[in-house]
This record gives C-alpha cells, sequence and structure tokens, in this order.
C-alpha cells in the first residue's frame, strides 16, 4: 500500500516547495508601488550641477528662515531683506507621492497653512532668485 520514501520523493517536494516560494514571491511583489520619487528623474539627474550652484549660494548667504507654527498649524518662509523674490516652495513626502504640492513665492513673507497637510515627515524645498541670484534650499519638516 504505501510505498517508501526514498530520494525521487524528496525531489519532487522540494521542487514543489521551491516553484511555490518563487510564485508567493512573484505575487507579493506585484503588491509594491516601485515609483521613483520624481517622475523626470534623469532630467533632474542632468541639471544637478545647477541645483548644487544654488544650495552654495543659500549656504553662504543665510537669507531665508523658515517657522513651523504647530499650534496656530501654519508655517512661515521669510526671507531676510526687502529684495523681489520669485520662486517656487515644494513640498515633498517621502512616505505618499500623491499628496506633494508646492506655491509660488511672491513676497518676502509667505504663510502656508498647515491643518490640510498629513502629519510627519515633509521635505521643503525652496527654490528661488532674488536680483538675479538663484538660489536653492532643503529643509526638514515635521507636522
Amino acid at each position: 500500500m504505501f510505498k517508501k520514501f526514498n530520494w525521487g520523493h524528496g525531489i519532487f517536494i522540494f521542487y514543489v516547495c521551491f516553484v511555490g516560494a518563487v510564485v508567493t514571491a512573484l505575487i507579493a511583489s506585484f503588491g509594491v508601488d516601485h515609483s521613483l520619487v520624481v517622475d523626470d528623474y534623469y532630467a533632474k539627474d542632468l541639471t544637478y550641477q545647477s541645483q548644487y550652484e544654488k544650495s552654495q549660494n543659500s549656504l553662504n548667504s543665510q537669507l531665508v528662515t523658515i517657522n513651523n507654527d504647530k499650534a496656530n498649524m501654519s508655517l512661515t518662509i521669510n526671507f531676510g531683506n526687502d529684495d523681489i523674490i520669485e520662486g517656487t516652495a515644494d513640498f515633498y513626502r517621502p512616505s505618499d507621492k500623491s499628496v506633494d504640492f508646492n506655491i509660488k513665492l511672491k513676497d518676502n513673507e509667505t504663510t502656508i497653512p498647515t491643518d490640510k497637510m498629513l502629519p510627519g515627515k515633509w521635505i521643503l524645498k525652496l527654490d528661488w532668485t532674488e536680483n538675479g541670484k538663484p538660489y536653492y534650499k532643503e529643509e526638514l519638516i515635521f507636522i
């Protein structure tokens, strides 16, 4: 009735378990989000040198201050002088790309309400020009 267990049975059981593990890993990999941080990753990589120079400009000047007022649920970006500022403030959330947004900077002080932003880690990316000189700064913010 029952056959003896031999090496052929062991090989068959091993292959069945191996195929089951590979199929399980394949099915699990379909549920992982493989999106890039930014859609135009390669184009951003080509402009990295100019962004580095902008970052160096902002390190040398120390013009901008960022105040995260958790009590009033607002974030204030203040540029220390009266020169004309033009640029953008990009809010990047590392854990969820779908809630990223940006705001245009026009004045020397911009207040952004944070009551509708998801709590957690955000990266504020400021890119602005002042008197024709470009600047770039990243700041880690917790809401």
